[in-house]
């Protein structure tokens, strides 16, 4: 359950809020996922502890062009991905939680309005 919900928030990141205006290289891919996957695999309870939701969503994009740019290491963008995808579904679910929207959400996803 959480790798399947995890994967629909990459989904939404890969919609591309920023765009990258070229490919990153391979060095650049695997120093930046060696500096962003302890970070986001401790999933720190502390919010300030990592960048704002539109960064990480940065983050995500790179990681999914950085899969492309360097195949062999393509497990450790998507495991850095899911992890980014994970800490962004905790945040919007606490956000429907704190604004009282999560019985909304959820009459309205039993009604197929997806």
């Amino acid at each position: 359950m959480r790798l399947t919900l995890a994967l629909a928030v990459v989904l939404l990141a890969a919609s591309r809020t920023g765009q990258v205006e070229h490919a990153p290289t391979v060095a650049q891919c695997q120093a930046d996922q060696r500096l962003w996957f302890p970070k986001v695999e401790q999933n720190p309870t502390d919010p300030g502890s990592l960048p704002h939701y539109s960064v990480l969503t940065d983050w995500s994009i790179e990681m999914d062009d950085c899969e492309k740019v360097d195949p062999e290491n393509a497990r450790k963008y998507t495991t850095t991905e899911t992890e980014i995808a994970y800490i962004q579904l905790g945040r919007l679910r606490h956000f429907i939680q704190r604004h009282q929207m999560w019985d909304k959400f959820l009459a309205e996803d039993d009604a197929d309005k997806r």
